[in-house]
């Protein structure tokens, strides 16, 4: 048993490593496209308030790193990080990757979420509040989140779409 532990602890060490070594343009393409939504749609970080400066850690269930998420407008900014890593943050999401995602687009009830405990919140509750607010009232989409426009945004909602159509007939056979 001890011995599964550790294969497991090194699958997920060697994975830490390989996402660490592509930290530099996962972090570049992610801020970019968070500073390209701070400039199209500048209202939604306004709507934040005083959380506008706050860093929010994002955390998938099962990956080995997070993502320290800084929405502070036209400076804002995606780290990632190490899922244990120690830097501040005013509260941390954590849940499946799918419904993490689903909170920035809209695609998943937050409330729901939270009460199901799919997704589990700590810190400043009213900071996740104000994000989930913000989030809420923008109706951002995939496409928005990246920075597409155009027929790159089109096809991106629709590879999400039929993602979640195929997810869902997946779990309804099983």
């Amino acid at each position: 048993m001890r011995t599964r532990h550790r294969l497991r602890a090194r699958r997920q060490g060697d994975a830490a490593e390989l996402l660490m070594t592509l930290r530099p343009p996962a972090e570049w393409v992610l801020s970019a496209a968070l500073r390209r939504l701070a400039r199209r749609r500048p209202e939604v970080f306004e709507r934040l308030g005083a959380f506008g400066e706050a860093a929010f850690l994002i955390v998938p269930d099962g990956s080995p790193v997070a993502f320290r998420l800084a929405p502070q407008g036209a400076s804002a900014g995606v780290q990632v990080r190490r899922r244990d890593d120690r830097s501040p943050w005013v509260a941390r999401i954590e849940g499946p990757l799918g419904a993490l995602l689903g909170l920035f687009d809209g695609s998943v009830d937050a409330d729901a979420a939270f009460f199901s405990r799919a997704i589990r919140v700590s810190g400043d509750i009213e900071a996740v509040m104000a994000l989930h607010n913000t989030l809420e009232a923008a109706e951002l989409t995939l496409a928005d989140l990246l920075g597409l426009s155009g027929p790159a945004s089109q096809m991106a909602n629709e590879a999400v779409r039929f993602a979640r159509t195929a997810a869902s007939a997946r779990a309804a056979w099983a």
